[in-house]
This record gives structure tokens, sequence and C-alpha cells, in this order.
């Protein structure tokens, strides 16, 4: 009995040490350039306009099922142009998948793509599940 209250006490602590860390951490802080600052090989900038595109050729893919190493190629440089987004702020991680960055679900309603988020056409932007919770 001991036991379980001693792990249900960790559980818990654990669970608001990590709650409270999200919120008050320096990301919090951290506003996002949403532009890019190098061109592509075609001479153009990535905008919010093309990386839509790009994530609605992501879902395309995936919901082709094209095969795994070539989704995990556009995935990668995607990440790589959503990190370029998202400077100063360092909220892209080498593993996440587009999926966490964005909300997927609501790619339709999208008129263009920011740091990990999408704008709506009501206006209104739809983060994704990774993008750091602030106050």
């Amino acid at each position: 009995m001991v036991r379980l209250f001693l792990c249900a006490g960790l559980v818990a602590v654990a669970a608001t040490a990590g709650c409270g860390a999200r919120n008050d951490d320096a990301a919090c802080r951290c506003t996002p350039d949403n532009h890019a600052r190098t061109r592509r090989p075609d001479g153009s900038v990535r905008d919010g306009a093309a990386l839509l595109a790009e994530l609605r050729r992501h879902q395309r893919d995936v919901a082709m099922q094209r095969p795994a190493r070539d989704i995990k190629l556009v995935d990668d440089e995607l990440r790589l142009a959503v990190s370029e987004l998202c400077q100063p702020c360092s909220w892209v991680g080498d593993r996440m998948t587009i999926e966490a960055m964005f909300p997927m679900e609501r790619l339709d309603d999208a008129t263009a793509a920011v740091c990990m988020g999408l704008v709506l056409r009501d206006g209104t932007t739809a983060w994704g599940d990774t993008r750091p919770r602030c106050k």
C-alpha cells in the first residue's frame, strides 16, 4: 500500500513538473519569425503558401501509401523548413513528425502555414501538438 502511494505521488509530481515547465519555459517568451531566410533551389523563398502546399503533398503521399523512405526524406526537408520559420525559437526537434508539428486534420481549412501552425480561412491559427503552450 505504501508503495502504491509513493508511486502515485511520484507520478503526480512528475506530471505537475512537466506542465509547469511547459508554461514557464523560455520557449514561451520566444516569438518565431515565420519567414525563411534561405532560397530554395529554384531561387524562390519559401513562404506560408509554399509550406502549406508541401504539407498537402505530404498528406497525399501518406494517403497513397508511398514508400516510407520517400515520405521520411520529404519529412526531413519539411522539418528543416519549419525549423527555419521558427527561428529564433528552437521548438523543432530532430525526430518530430509532421503530424505532431501541424494539425493535419485542419489542412483543408488552411490558407497558409506558419511555425508549427496553420492559418485558417477565418483568420485564426490552429497549432500543432508540439508547439509550446503558453499562457
